[in-house]
């Protein structure tokens, strides 16, 4: 006897929060702001939750604002006590991170770039690479005429010169390079990025010197007092979940998040 299933395409229940309802259309026209996030829809969702909850604490307040968006920061305001970081705190994050503390790397560098074509393997280019880097180890001098023969990139025409390079100026593998090396001279074997193989040669270097705490204290001030009034909102809308009647979502964990090491690139 033959069997006939239906499939029934179902939505998912709306979500509600303390009885106001959260409509799909209010997630879909929200979701695009977190394309980044690895689901854009959940995440989404979870916004909306939270401002439900503060736009309800603002009306529980009777906090009157311009708009929205200036209640739901008066009720932060009001409802999450300012804290700042010890002197203390800042000298022992200061003595943690010392590495992250000092002022720039400079470099003056030229590079002979030897870029993939479509049926050429890594192997195939390292071999190349290897071949060219043995040639200029025997002959330092002709680095710029290789690298107008050989190179792929549009440095070629200028002996490979890259000129002035700081951190951020080139990829992460090739900077890690540099700065392993960190003195003028022939690198001793090709670097490989995603472009291709490289052989560089550092001209000139002016590495970075370690900054006092005195240089940098008000900005890990800044950094660390900007973190814990984060971890105090986290901590504040988990009390607001904790006591809510919600439904429709699984929210997870919702505990926070403690301070992550290391200074946001400036």
């Amino acid at each position: 006897m033959n069997q006939v299933i239906t499939f029934h395409n179902r939505k998912p229940a709306p979500i509600s929060v303390n009885g106001e309802t959260i409509s799909l259309e209010e997630i879909d026209a929200l979701a695009s702001q977190f394309a980044d996030a690895d689901k854009p829809r959940e995440a989404a969702a979870r916004a909306l939750v939270v401002r439900a909850l503060l736009r309800q604490r603002a009306a529980a307040l009777q906090i009157e604002a311009a708009d929205e968006e200036s209640a739901l920061e008066q009720v932060l305001v009001r409802e999450v006590p300012a804290q700042s970081v010890s002197d203390e705190e800042v000298h022992r994050y200061f003595e943690g991170h010392r590495e992250k503390f000092r002022s720039g790397d400079l470099f003056e560098a030229r590079h002979i770039l030897f870029e993939a074509g479509p049926q050429e393997d890594r192997i195939a280019l390292a071999k190349r690479a290897d071949a060219l880097l043995l040639a200029l180890k025997n002959n330092p001098d002709r680095f710029e005429q290789f690298a107008r023969e050989a190179s792929t990139c549009t440095s070629a025409s200028l002996g490979g010169s890259l000129g002035q390079l700081t951190e951020g100026s080139v990829v992460p593998e090739f900077w890690s390079a540099l700065v392993a090396f960190g003195k003028p001279g022939l690198l001793p074997q090709p670097v490989e990025t995603r472009f291709g193989c490289h052989i560089i040669r550092i001209d000139r270097c002016a590495l970075g010197e370690a900054l006092p705490l005195e240089a940098v204290q008000e900005r890990i001030r800044a950094y660390l007092n900007a973190r814990l009034e984060q971890l105090g909102q986290q901590q504040y809308v988990s009390r607001l979940i904790e006591g809510a009647q919600i439904s429709g979502i699984d929210l997870g964990n919702t505990g926070p998040q403690g301070a992550g090491p290391g200074l946001p690139t400036e």
